[in-house]
Parts: C-alpha cells; sequence; structure tokens
C-alpha cells in the first residue's frame, strides 16, 4: 500500500494588510514530513507512506499569488513522481486566500484529484475554522477536523484521519458522506467549546458517533470568519456504512449548530472596548488580567504591528497614574529587535515601534524606550525579541508574527511558537496578549481575563467590517430566515471502489 502525504495549511484573513511571501510559509519535505505524524504501526503492517511537500503557514493575510502557484506545481509534481498510489493524506487547514482569487482548497484538491485519478483514496484533516464547502467534499474520500477549540487535539486529528485512509484502502471500502451547509459564520471567539453552548454542541459530535456503529466519523465546521467569500459558512460531514445513520446524524449536529446560533457569545467573562478594559484594570481584577488585543490576532490572520492597544493605554493617564505595570507582547517590528541587539540590555531605544504593515488604526509609537531584555527564542533559535519599557508600559518586539504562548502549550503543534518573545510576567499588573480566546497556558497563566473589541484584521466587530462577497442569507448578518438543513448524501470517485452500502 502507497500513500502520498501533501499539503497546504493556512488561514488567510482578507481584511488584514499582512502579505504572505514565500518566506511565510515553513516547507516540510522528505524526512521531516514522516516525522510530524505517528506512522510506526503503519509502517510495520506493511504501509509505505511518500512524502512530497507540506506547506505550513500558520495565519497570514493574503497569500500572494505567486507564492501559492510555487506551492501548487511542487505538490503536482512531488504527486506526479510518486505515482501509482493508493491514497493520499493531505494536511490542510480551510482557510486559505489567494490574493485575487477564491476558493483556493477546492483548487489545491482539484490539482491533487487530477494527478492521482478517481480511484486513489484521498483523506483531509482541516481545522474546524476551516471551509468545508460542496466542491471541497465532493473532491475527498475522508475529512475530518479538530474537535476541540482551543485545538488541543492538534496530532491527534491527522492520526485519525490517517488511520481511516489506511483502513479504507485495506478494505476497499469508502465511506459514505453526509454532508450539511449551515448558514452560520462566526468567529473561534465565540465558538470555542471550553464554554457553553460550544462544549455541549461540540461534545455531542462524539455521543453521536459512540451512538451508532455505523458511524466512523463526524466533524463540524464553523467557517473562516474574516474571508469574504461565498463559501465561508458551517459545515458538518459524517461519514459511515448506512444511509440512514450518517444522514439522520448529520441533521441532529447541523440542527444542533443552528439551534444554539444566538447563543454563541465572546469567550470571556468580561468583553468591550479597549477603553473598557483599561477601565477594569482599574477595578484590581485578579492579577495579571491578560486582555486579548483581539482586533490584532495573529493566530487568525493580523498583521501583529498594530499599535492601536498601546498608544492608547500610553494615552490613558489615569492608567499611568495609578502605577499599573502593563506589558504588551508581540509586536512585530524586527527592525526595533536588530537596533535594541545593537544597542544592548540598559541602553535607550530611540525609535517609534510598530505600525510598520498596518498604520490604519494607529502610527508607530514613538520611544524614547529602555532595554530591559533580549529575548532568545525556546528552542536554540537565536534572539527572537526584544522586552523594552517606557515608564510602566512594558512591550516585547519580535522578529516574527507569534502568539505569546510557549512550545509546551498543549495546543501546539510541530513545536507550537519557539520564535515568541516569551518573557515573565510576574510583577505585571495586565498582559496584552495578540490573539483572542486564551490558549491553555495563557489561561493557566491569567488571573482574569477581558476580550477587547479592537480594530484590525480580525475585528469581532462584523459591523465595521465590508463584506461583499458572502453567501446570503447568512447568519448573524441576516436573521429572520429558515435554512435547509437536510443533509445531502454525496457519492465516491469510482463506482468501483466498494462504496460503503
Amino acid at each position: 500500500m502507497r500513500i502520498a502525504i501533501a499539503g497546504l495549511h493556512n488561514e488567510a484573513s482578507g481584511f488584514s494588510l499582512h502579505r504572505a511571501d514565500a518566506e511565510f510559509f515553513r516547507y516540510d519535505r522528505g524526512e521531516t514530513i514522516l516525522g510530524n505524524y505517528d506512522l510506526a504501526d503503519h509502517v510495520a503492517s506493511g504501509v509505505e507512506f511518500v512524502p512530497t511537500l507540506v506547506a505550513m503557514g500558520g495565519a497570514s493575510g493574503l497569500v500572494l499569488p505567486e507564492v501559492y502557484d510555487a506551492i501548487e506545481e511542487e505538490v503536482v509534481a512531488g504527486l506526479t513522481a510518486a505515482l501509482p498510489v493508493d491514497g493520499v493524506y493531505l494536511h490542510m487547514h480551510g482557510a486559505v486566500q489567494v490574493e485575487g482569487r477564491e476558493g483556493a482548497e477546492e483548487r489545491f484538491v482539484g490539482r491533487v484529484r487530477e494527478v492521482v485519478g478517481p480511484d486513489a483514496v484521498i483523506a483531509m484533516s482541516m481545522d474546524p475554522h476551516g471551509n468545508f464547502s460542496r466542491d471541497l467534499v465532493s473532491l475527498v474520500d475522508i475529512a475530518s477536523c479538530h474537535r476541540y477549540s482551543p485545538h488541543i487535539d492538534n496530532a491527534e486529528t491527522p492520526g485519525r484521519v490517517i488511520g481511516q485512509l489506511v483502513d479504507a484502502i485495506r478494505t476497499g471500502v469508502r465511506p459514505l458522506k453526509a454532508w450539511v451547509r449551515v448558514p452560520v459564520l462566526l468567529p473561534g471567539e465565540r465558538t470555542s467549546t471550553v464554554v457553553e453552548p460550544g462544549r455541549a454542541v461540540f461534545d455531542l459530535v462524539l455521543e453521536e458517533i459512540a451512538a451508532h456503529d455505523a458511524v466512523l466519523d463526524a466533524s463540524i465546521w464553523v467557517g473562516f470568519a474574516w474571508a469574504d467569500e461565498p463559501r465561508n459558512a458551517a459545515a458538518v460531514l459524517v461519514t459511515g456504512t448506512d444511509e440512514a445513520a450518517v444522514t439522520a446524524t448529520a441533521h441532529t449536529l447541523a440542527t444542533a449548530y443552528w439551534d444554539a446560533r444566538d447563543d454563541f457569545v465572546i469567550v470571556s467573562d468580561h468583553h468591550g472596548s479597549w477603553s473598557q478594559a483599561l477601565d477594569f484594570l482599574l477595578t484590581d481584577p485578579p492579577a495579571p488580567l491578560f486582555i486579548s488585543d483581539s482586533g490584532d490576532n495573529v493566530t487568525a490572520g493580523s498583521a501583529g504591528d498594530l499599535t492601536y492597544a498601546l498608544a492608547e493605554t500610553l494615552a490613558r493617564g489615569d492608567v499611568l497614574d495609578a502605577g499599573k505595570r502593563v506589558l504588551v507582547t508581540g509586536i512585530h517590528d524586527p527592525a526595533a529587535v536588530a537596533e535594541a541587539v545593537a544597542l544592548g540590555v540598559g541602553a535607550t531605544l530611540d525609535r517609534a515601534i510598530g505600525a510598520t504593515v498596518d498604520s490604519r488604526y494607529a502610527g508607530p509609537v514613538a520611544g524614547p524606550w529602555q532595554i530591559d531584555e533580549i529575548v532568545q527564542g525556546q528552542q536554540g533559535e537565536g534572539v527572537v525579541g526584544a522586552l523594552i519599557s517606557r515608564g510602566t508600559v512594558s512591550v516585547t518586539v519580535q522578529t516574527t508574527r507569534q502568539r505569546f504562548v510557549g512550545t509546551g502549550d498543549p495546543s501546539a503543534s510541530h513545536n507550537g511558537s519557539p520564535f515568541a518573545a516569551i518573557v515573565d510576567t510576574s510583577g505585571f499588573d495586565a498582559v496584552v496578549v495578540k490573539n483572542g480566546y486564551l490558549f491553555p497556558s495563557q489561561v493557566d497563566a491569567a488571573g482574569s481575563h477581558f476580550m477587547a473589541l479592537t480594530p484590525g484584521g480580525t475585528d469581532l466587530d462584523f459591523d465595521r467590517l465590508e463584506f461583499t462577497r458572502r453567501a446570503v442569507p447568512l447568519f448573524p448578518f441576516e436573521r429572520d430566515f429558515a435554512p435547509d438543513l437536510a443533509p445531502e448524501l454525496i457519492p465516491p470517485h469510482s463506482a468501483a471502489d466498494g462504496a460503503a452500502r
């Protein structure tokens, strides 16, 4: 049995000014790819895995067309050289946006299908914040996404999908696929599985799988909120061996998600504007107060250099007069880091920082800044940032766009965020992070949390974003409509494949 491995893992905000160039992606090839997955048992049973290219990009703004084209062509060439193959495992996210184009995953997987033909079994793992369109489900035989947000099952999901792929090839039976488009588009900051109703809705996935012997797998995609494409919406896929079981389960899950649409709330007990976040800080909540600068969420594609939160904080005399120590983490400014390194700890950095890509809401913030620490990477990467301060406000400037999360975070995959400038947060009253909902290690470190609805490429206030290409009707933009949640049974590719009956 020969199985090729390829992938394109990226989520791209169309409202971000950042652009993903060739250097943005990590290109895994050869043995590196094989080392990313737990394949030992499959290899021992006679499976040969043929690695091609897995381009890992995390979250970004739009991907430059020439960068996407180069990735696609290398994958196509690698698959062509690998033929014949019995199957393909695709490591995908589901929210790639290429500048000037639509439907990137549909095109990518379509090219894969063209190369390997209808008889090869294609299995795909995804992120629930990706888009699982009708066109995409028709191109694959098996698909599943993470069941938890934050994605503490990052490593588990590929293994589950690869196992299903091996079983399908070995038995010669492709599962039936029941798919439902759910006309809802909500951000992850409203659909986390750590609070209700997200916990109950996504727990229902495992309950339904356990309740039906004929159901192989089930997944709910919430879609990607910051892309203005017609395909962006929630979706459900159920796979199995019995038509009645998979369609009934798909309808149950789609209905549960739709029925909960009004109950999905911001995943924080406290949320509001940046001014309200600082007001909350002055009430002396348990320290440190982690404040999410959600409009500049680098884990969803924003630029990571927005200075809105920093500038507004420095302008709040009451916060400064109260002596509140605030740490603003992860402002992307490689030039500022380089200058800080050249000057050294204890010196003065007399330059403005941030807003090198996105200055729509605030410009670079002037110094002078005291250089307090040169920050090394967590796994021997060398210098990744600098800790600088102006009075009671400290900032980490970084060489890369990374969340303030260590490599040991349960949600991290493939070594997590080694280039994040991680510093000691003890002694700070507030820690500002450039993500939305908190990741597990941030939850552990936080005394309290405030979700600040700030402007930027990942703005949680949809009224401040201009959608022109989205589908209609779509909740929450439209509210007074009845959706069609009838599951569609999508046939397998090859009539000779022994599809489940």
